[in-house]
């Protein structure tokens, strides 16, 4: 039987993937793992592997091109290249909604600037000036959060406690689609590291902590009904999106979970601040899924699950 072959495509990271491409290899499944090497890619050509892990294709260009061409051939990529690049926090958060997930309110907002050559007539649709109260009336006032649409890293995202405030940040941001979001006085915040829609791990969270002091095991720290809701809506997220590898947070206020930050398609999963318990535990679970995908044969996507989600519940109504 021929083996069959997971390749991973990587950044600057150093401890996940040699450990999780040895623990491919090591349990002798019929399947190897290995960092992929590639110099160029001929259009429809067959790709040589499986399963492809994807772990930087947002910041290199060529290989989300590599990506979606592989997929053609069935190549199982995690994750979905096609949905990463369309993907953004303003679709999630109204996804939330339409799915029954509390979710703090938010606004999507024009870009304070535009790259050059954007001429005036190409803006005729937007409305001057921002109507700021009515958005933070919405919100239901101050303080709020001002974060980018898409990315990652906690860049260019702040707290502000007023009108002043908030325009010396959106000045700030230039070219970026930036969202205006309801700040949750959360009682306790967890992150959950999602892996195959259906493996979950929730983790006591502090992204206010300096790297990579972050992580907390507290295998209390959530109530029974807590947890229960945490997990439930965290996979409900996955499935709708598609994501495979995905991290989600969550704060918790009065017992309720808000979905805060929930499109991670490239988790932070480095020992250092997973700790050597999570750390494991990752290593060990995408390896088992990974190894049954590559079992499964290859396959090319079809859908996306939020749409047959969405006909098959009754949608909410739109917030005020």
């Amino acid at each position: 039987m021929d083996t069959r072959k997971i390749g991973i495509i990587v950044g600057r990271e150093w401890s996940w993937p040699p450990a999780f491409i040895e623990e491919v290899n090591r349990r002798n499944a019929g399947v190897s793992a290995e960092f992929v090497k590639v110099g160029g890619t001929r259009m429809a050509e067959l790709c040589e592997y499986d399963v492809i892990v994807d772990r930087i294709s947002h910041e290199i260009p060529y290989y989300r091109t590599l990506l979606k061409t592989a997929t053609l051939s069935g190549t199982r990529v995690v994750n979905n290249p096609f949905w990463w690049s369309a993907d953004d926090k303003f679709f999630g958060a109204s996804l939330c909604t339409r799915l029954g997930i509390a979710h703090p309110k938010t606004v999507a907002l024009p870009s304070h600037s535009y790259v050059e050559g954007v001429v005036e007539e190409s803006l005729r649709n937007l409305r001057y000036p921002v109507p700021w109260k009515d958005h933070v009336d919405y919100l239901g006032g101050f303080p709020a959060i001002l974060k980018p649409a898409w990315g990652g890293g906690f860049k260019q995202v702040y707290k502000v406690n007023s009108f002043e405030e908030l325009w010396r940040a959106y000045n700030e941001t230039g070219t970026e689609c930036m969202m205006l979001q309801e700040y949750i006085a959360w009682e306790k915040y967890v992150r959950c590291v999602v892996i195959g829609r259906r493996h979950i791990m929730t983790i006591k969270f502090d992204a206010s902590a300096p790297w990579p002091h972050r992580y907390f095991r507290d295998d209390t720290y959530l109530t029974e009904e807590e947890g229960r809701q945490v997990v439930a809506h965290a996979l409900l997220i996955n499935e709708a999106l598609g994501y495979d590898m995905n991290t989600v947070e969550f704060a918790l206020k009065d017992g309720v979970p808000y979905a805060i930050d929930f499109t991670n398609p490239a988790p932070d999963f480095d020992v250092n601040s997973l700790t050597p318990h999570y750390f494991d535990w990752v290593v060990k679970t995408m390896a088992d899924f990974t190894i049954e995908l590559a079992h499964q044969g290859r396959q090319v996507p079809t859908e996306y699950a939020w749409g047959r989600m969405l006909a098959e519940r009754a949608a909410p109504p739109a917030t005020e």
